[in-house]
């Protein structure tokens, strides 16, 4: 039997965690550098551990510190990690005559359903520029990753970044017109008659019933689509009655692909909002001060 192969490498992951949990000796501090929870920096390092066979950090009651072992990981991965930023920092560095490109990650739905459809008035503005879109829901890593922006759907808490907000959101309740017309739909009580679309917020509709009081309505009921864009998506085609996010049937209701069957009634404001974040030497490039001062004016909307 061999005794000579490789031993597997620990998961990525877990080491990035690992070396930013090292150098600050502090989970809560790598968390906000990583743009995750504490705990999300906790499991990955006992996920370490557990691969390693051995223990990295000497756990405290307010105090972290290494072990040893601990020690000697994090010296080599602080060499490997910087050697991996320069390698970024030097490959991406284009030469005088490339063209200029804004590299965008977004949420899907939010891409799809709004920043693709404005896109082109960007492009006829900026026709010397190449944007390149990621869809994608993870948090981007600006150190390591191809990215100079990123749009995201949050509270706004992203330490060590230049971030902007670029509006807030509601839940607004949507049909098409033919479905409105087939079924009386007039007021919230007419719902009993029909079919309810839910995307990921299996909530949203109790919140916006007990809001609003209809009774005999079970609002868990109907059909259940996982991403907002395919919601939005679903309602057009007459599938439903949908809750969805104004800002992904603003342009489907402007166009009268999708009517408000309750005007009168008050759109239900979610906590979370649009903001778009990119590290401080992203944004001194002039393109992609162009694509932010676009998206700021383009998003207007969503601030009304």
């Amino acid at each position: 039997m061999r005794t000579d192969a490789p031993l597997p490498l620990p998961p990525l992951n877990a080491l990035r965690a690992f070396e930013s949990a090292a150098r600050h000796l502090s989970f809560t501090r790598a968390g906000a550098e990583l743009f995750v929870t504490q705990t999300a920096i906790s499991h990955q390092i006992k996920q370490l551990e557990a691969h390693l066979g051995r223990p990295l950090f000497r756990r405290g009651p307010r105090r972290l510190s290494l072990t040893a072992d601990g020690e000697a990981w994090a010296r080599e991965l602080r060499d490997v990690f910087g050697r991996l930023a320069d390698a970024n920092r030097r490959l991406r560095a284009r030469p005088a005559a490339e063209r200029p490109v804004v590299a965008v990650s977004v949420i899907p739905s939010f891409g799809a359903g709004w920043l693709v459809p404005r896109l082109g008035r960007f492009l006829s503005r900026h026709p010397g520029i190449d944007v390149r879109i990621s869809a994608s829901g993870h948090l981007v890593d600006f150190a390591v990753e191809q990215v100079d922006l990123g749009i995201r759907f949050g509270h706004g808490r992203y330490p060590g970044l230049v971030v902007d907000k670029l509006g807030g959101d509601s839940l607004v309740v949507v049909c098409a017109p033919a479905l409105r017309a087939k079924k009386r739909l007039s007021s919230p009580a007419d719902l009993r008659r029909h079919v309810l679309l839910h995307d990921d917020d299996r909530d949203a509709w109790k919140r916006w019933l007990t809001a609003h009081g209809p009774s005999g309505v079970d609002p868990s009921r109907g059909t259940v689509l996982d991403d907002s864009r395919m919601l939005v998506a679903a309602a057009v085609e007459g599938q439903g009655v949908a809750l969805a996010r104004r800002s992904l049937a603003i342009d489907d209701l402007a166009a009268g692909r999708l009517v408000l069957p309750f005007p009168t009634i008050r759109a239900l404001r979610v906590e979370k909002a649009y903001f778009v974040v990119a590290p401080r030497r992203a944004v001194a490039r002039p393109e992609v001060r162009a694509f932010l001062d676009w998206l700021k004016v383009e998003s207007a909307e969503l601030r009304a």
